[in-house]
């Protein structure tokens, strides 16, 4: 059976340091969608914004809520934002689950890529920030497994292990575990924002 395309970064519960969340504002001036599961960039506003694929900048973590600007979910009934992501250039506020050391994540390589293997854990690789879905607002970022750059020279993340269930086996849209390589809050490879 083939593994589900499950799109975007979450965290992994039960696995490493407990996860540190944060509510961090989204300027007027981003001008990307943000959805749950992308990777986010410190913005040199004090927010966030989505990360760009391997921008070279340390991430801040992952989205795992968005809110509009009186903190409402977005989608909610009485947001002001009616979709299910935060709309490019609209105010509001990101949930972060941090990219401190030791917080693992799990994340999904992407399509057409080379298909994870075995021998591929620890290997490191940036990801890819593809575009959301705008009917569930899940991210469309994932593991760049060969597709863009070469396994082993992107830096961001570092994989430590396959997702153990049923549904994910080694190959196309393989769930796997992965720690920041390049981290705003701890060693990085990536230059500041």
């Amino acid at each position: 059976m083939p593994n589900r395309d499950n799109t975007g970064f979450r965290p992994a519960n039960g696995i490493g340091t407990a996860h540190i969340c944060r509510m961090f504002p989204v300027d007027v001036a981003n001008g990307t969608a943000i959805f749950i599961g992308d990777v986010v960039d410190l913005d040199p506003n004090g927010g966030v914004i989505p990360a760009a694929a391997d921008a070279g900048v340390s991430a801040a973590g992952v989205c795992i809520g968005v809110f509009d600007s009186n903190r409402i979910p977005c989608g909610h009934p009485y947001s002001s934002v009616s979709t299910k992501q935060l709309t490019a250039s609209v105010a509001g506020f990101c949930l972060v689950a941090m990219a401190y050391p030791g917080s693992v994540f799990i994340a999904q390589s992407s399509t057409g890529s080379t298909a994870p293997a075995e021998n591929d854990i620890g290997s490191t690789c940036d990801h890819i920030a593809g575009t959301g879905n705008t009917t569930f607002g899940f991210s469309g970022h994932e593991l760049d497994f060969g597709q863009t750059t070469a396994l082993n020279t992107g830096l961001q993340f570092r994989t430590i292990g396959k997702v153990n269930h049923p549904n994910n086996a080694y190959g196309q849209h393989c769930d796997l575990y992965v720690v920041f390589n390049e981290s705003a809050f701890g060693s990085s490879a990536a230059a500041g924002i």
